[in-house]
């Protein structure tokens, strides 16, 4: 079974924090532990970066299912989490710091272009079209759903 395609951007600023929050971890555990002190920063760094966030599992059951080839049930798990970003909008904004995330795009952005790709996938073109115009509305030079819109608007035409 074929994987999905995954283009994941990295915000070299962002990356930087992150690894500055990693080095601010070790060297509290030094201060305090010592050399076990070091593991011991490195593990609760560890710990809050790998473990389960709720708007990050939205994007993994969604490409899980995306795998499967079922993107009708994808594009549901990502309008989930689409929805989840937009009521909590600080996990979005501050993602550096709620889930140690570097990516260069908004989680708002990339549920709602994912949720318009599986759609797409799945038949539902014009609602596809929607989402696209809509995620462009919010994120007027987004590099997901541009050439995604560009890609469905000739069939558009020929409707």
């Amino acid at each position: 079974m074929p994987k999905p395609l995954v283009a994941r951007t990295t915000s070299w600023w962002h990356l930087t924090i992150v690894l500055m929050i990693l080095i601010s971890f070790q060297g509290l555990g030094a201060y305090f532990f010592g050399l076990p002190g070091v593991v011991l920063g490195l593990t609760v760094y560890l710990l809050l970066r790998f473990s389960p966030r709720r708007g990050k599992r939205f994007q993994s059951a969604g490409l899980k299912l995306m795998g499967e080839e079922r993107y009708g049930e994808a594009a549901e798990e990502f309008e989930k989490g689409y929805h989840f970003f937009d009521e909590n909008r600080f996990y979005d904004r501050y993602r550096l710091l709620t889930m140690f995330d570097y990516s260069g795009l908004d989680w708002r952005e990339m549920m709602l272009a994912n949720c318009a790709t599986n759609l797409a996938l799945s038949g539902d073109k014009a609602r596809a079209r929607d989402l696209y115009r809509h995620c462009l509305t919010l994120y007027p030079e987004s590099r997901l759903a541009k050439p995604a819109l560009l890609f469905l608007e000739p069939e558009h035409a020929a409707e």
